[in-house]
């Protein structure tokens, strides 16, 4: 027990040390390894929405100043070709605030509108006096939306848009010698760099802001796994038992990923045993060529194995997550995860049960082996027991036999010959004790053959009615299975001899397709089961016990007046 906790605790150091990793990471990285795009660029609905009433407002403020310097040439010069700037400037402005530009859409019409109202205004400023022109400021917005959205690259391509064409409507205006002044020039350059760094800029902190995320979510993750694990670490490693740790495993399971069916396997001879199965129909003893595919893929694989959508590999629906179990590199089982929805367990899912399978491959091998021990020290003891009793009780029962028939011969007394059958039966139910102790099944001896020797010498022990039924002798299941059988038809028969009042007794043992069942039904009082294995009722509690180290499920049916059945099962049937 002591290993399996070492190793559990290896198990968290080791995710504890990912989780050191992740934050070692995490302060060393000042600059995120990846550069966004401005589609990458997120923007909350509320920031979006500020954003475009931004722009808005800046279109219509570059449109009033501009009217107001346009107003004064119009009057003053009797300048008419500006009406035509101005007209284009309020058409372009009052037809985005109606429709805006969607900036840093993967679209590329809402890039092509940008440039484009870029062109129609650049056009409209050549009309008069080019960069120069009062309402150019609509110019210098509409780049720097271009700019903002798309980039500096999409800038400055907007930026070359509005020198060229404006200067050549210029041109073809007749105004030849009108160049574009140092001023305007260095106004279109800040229009198009400003926003292109300030987007830029945007972007690093969204990129860095993405880093912390995925950090934080790995950090949850592993905290997360760090606490399954204290709790199995804390609780599966406690007990030795099997039946415990397969109780607690299922249950462990079924709370942490919240599965619709759930199977736990255990690996022994060559052979898969379901120890539980919700919503699987496995058979109690399954060759690993056997296995369902996805199963037996599972069984091959090193890491966990996820499959999104069951239709693909099987005949079932939905999702599932599959382990191996491994205890020091030896396979010693296989857990089962499925979901009826599909993509329903995450990469995260298939990290936690592989953090879990380490210290449920420990458990279940160290529950395994201490089982094995278990069922060999009380083979031992019953052998050593057997043995002294036939040593020295044995022997005292004889001799005493022996000597009250010589005195009886010698001086010839009624109470005397009672004496002597008394202790002559004595001698004989003892000999019937010690085969029973000594009852085994083997290679030679199938359950079957050993089992009608025991109810016979029961029959005549007891004078009751028993009744035998094997439809198939030859079939046969695990030897360390059939032992516990026998012990369990063992333990039955002597509580309906001490205690049920019962004149018949029928007992049954059949295989079908690999599956054992064992029923021992008497025709006695009966009892009320709830209250029967309470208190000093250790015979049931025993036969539960043999029952669940084999991974078989024992049930009793009984009702006072009514007799009881007892009834064993090599395989705890699906769910």
């Amino acid at each position: 027990m002591s290993g399996t906790k070492q190793s559990s605790n290896n198990v968290a150091l080791r995710w504890i040390g990912e989780a050191g990793r992740v934050l070692r990471g995490s302060a060393a990285s000042d600059k995120p390894t990846t550069r966004l795009s401005p589609q990458d660029l997120y923007l909350s609905p509320t920031v979006s929405t500020s954003l475009t009433a931004i722009v808005g407002v800046l279109r219509w403020g570059a449109v009033l100043v501009g009217l107001v310097f346009a107003a004064q040439r119009a009057v003053g010069e009797g300048e008419l070709r500006i009406v035509g700037t101005v007209a284009v400037a309020i058409f372009i402005t009052s037809w985005r605030t109606i429709n805006p530009l969607v900036l840093g859409s993967k679209s590329k019409i809402w890039l092509t509108n940008s440039l484009g109202d870029v062109v129609v205004l650049a056009a409209a400023m050549g009309l008069r006096e080019g960069l120069s022109n009062p309402l150019v400021g609509t110019l210098f917005v509409a780049v720097a939306v271009a700019s903002f959205g798309w980039g500096i690259r999409r800038g400055a391509i907007a930026a070359c848009l509005a020198l060229v064409v404006s200067t050549l409507v210029l041109r073809f205006g007749g105004d030849l010698f009108v160049w574009p002044s140092p001023v305007a020039i260095t106004a279109l350059a800040g229009a198009t760099i400003l926003p292109g760094v300030a987007l830029d800029r945007l972007l690093e902190i969204e990129a860095r802001r993405r880093v912390l995320v995925d950090q934080r979510d790995k950090l949850s993750q592993t905290n997360q796994l760090l606490e399954v694990l204290n709790d199995l670490a804390r609780t599966l490693p406690s007990s030795l038992d099997l039946n415990d740790v397969v109780s607690s495993t299922r249950r462990e399971l079924l709370e942490t990923f919240e599965a619709d069916r759930a199977a736990m396997l255990i690996f022994e001879d060559g052979t898969w045993a379901p120890l539980f199965q919700d919503g699987f129909d496995l058979a109690p003893e399954v060759a690993e060529t056997d296995l369902p595919e996805i199963l037996k893929h599972a069984a091959q694989s090193v890491d966990p194995v996820r499959v999104d959508d069951l239709s693909t590999v099987s005949e079932r629906s939905g999702s599932g997550l599959y382990v191996r179990l491994v205890a020091q590199s030896v396979d010693v089982g296989l857990i089962a995860l499925e979901h009826k929805e599909s993509e329903r367990f995450t990469s995260r899912d298939a990290e936690l049960l592989e953090g879990m399978s380490e210290v449920l491959g420990l458990t279940l091998a160290n529950a395994r082996s201490f089982n094995r021990l278990r069922s060999l020290t009380a083979a031992e003891e019953r052998s050593k027991i057997a043995r002294d009793l036939h040593d020295r009780l044995g022997q005292y029962l004889t001799y005493i036999a022996i000597e009250l028939e010589r005195i009886n011969a010698n001086s010839p007394s009624v109470d005397l010959k009672v004496l002597h059958e008394d202790v002559q039966g004595a001698v004989a139910e003892f000999r019937d004790t010690l085969l029973e102790l000594r009852a085994e099944v083997s290679v030679h001896r199938p359950l079957s053959t050993v089992l009608a020797e025991v109810t016979d010498r029961f029959s005549k022990r007891s004078e009751l009615d028993v009744v035998l039924s094997v439809p198939d002798p030859t079939e046969r299941l695990p030897g360390r299975v059939e032992n516990e059988f026998l012990r369990i038809a063992q333990e039955a028969l002597t509580n309906v001899e001490k205690h049920a009042m019962a004149a018949k007794v029928q007992i049954s043992w059949s295989i079908a397709d690999g599956l054992g069942v064992l029923v021992v039904q008497d025709d006695g009082r009966g009892f009320d089961p709830a209250k029967g294995i309470r208190g000093n009722a250790f015979g049931l509690v025993g036969m539960r016990e043999r029952a669940a180290s084999v991974g078989a499920l024992l049930t009793i049916s009984s009702k006072p007046g009514e007799g009881t059945a007892i009834t064993v099962q090599s395989s705890q049937p699906s769910q």
